[in-house]
């Protein structure tokens, strides 16, 4: 069976410019956040050959989260071929999901979309060190509705490096999110990132990762000034 290759986005100025960048990094997907406009960013690059996941970092307040949630499934109902909940920790903001009595409003929010995917993906993204780093996030809630773990295996931001580099991002991704309750029928694929601060040698080491673990690519995201170089190194990347 043929591996994914997903290319992730926040916001895009011009949907044709992202669609180009998907097809020639060779992604088979492209993950979309929500905020953009996917009943047209859907039927667009349908037509170009790129399955489109929606994602978002949705509130830990009940309402806003539902109103997320019953996003999802009108976007299904559109054509939308998946979708990935972020769940992060942020003290004292909206969306911080780091905080003890959110597991009924995380089952809540994953059963809705569920219940309308008909069976296409549903994915969990978030640090890759997991309740190493979010110790109070509901992550049995959000596991147990998961059909595809993603943890940010990210290596290097906008503030220097994080961890030890992709292989060892790699490999703690995959400990420390069995860890935090991942079952082991559960696919873990540790995304790339952030691929405006990587360099195409570590794209490199990324795919060779992938490849011996015989997973999916995911590389977040399609943002800022990136190395023609790295996107060279996407575009080859393999599995």
């Amino acid at each position: 069976m043929s591996k994914e290759k997903v290319l992730w986005v926040v916001n895009y100025d011009k949907l044709d410019t992202f669609i180009a960048q998907a097809k020639a990094a060779n992604a088979t997907a492209v993950a979309i956040r929500t905020d953009n406009d996917l009943g047209t960013a859907i039927p667009m690059c349908h037509k170009n050959g790129l399955k489109v996941y929606g994602w978002r970092w949705p509130s830990a307040r009940r309402d806003a989260a539902m109103n997320e949630a019953r996003k999802v499934v009108a976007l299904f109902g559109k054509g939308l071929d998946g979708y990935y909940v972020d769940p992060e920790g942020d003290k004292g903001q909206p969306w911080d999901w780091d905080q003890p009595g959110l597991d009924a409003l995380a089952k809540d929010f994953c059963a809705a979309i569920t219940a309308a995917s008909n069976g296409k993906p549903f994915g969990v993204t978030s640090h890759y060190r997991a309740a190493s780093v979010f110790p109070h996030l509901p992550w049995q809630a959000f596991f147990s509705a998961a059909t595809v773990m993603l943890p940010q295996a990210y290596w290097r931001c906008k503030d220097g490096l994080i961890g030890h580099g992709p292989q060892d991002n790699y490999a703690k991704s995959l400990s420390d999110w069995k860890l935090a309750g991942a079952a082991a029928n559960q696919s873990i694929v540790p995304m790339a990132g952030e691929l405006a601060y990587a360099t195409a040698s570590e794209i490199d080491t990324y795919a060779a990762m992938c490849a011996a673990h015989d997973a999916d690519m995911h590389f977040y995201a399609a943002e800022g000034a990136i190395a023609t170089a790295v996107w060279d190194a996407v575009a080859r990347a393999t599995v």
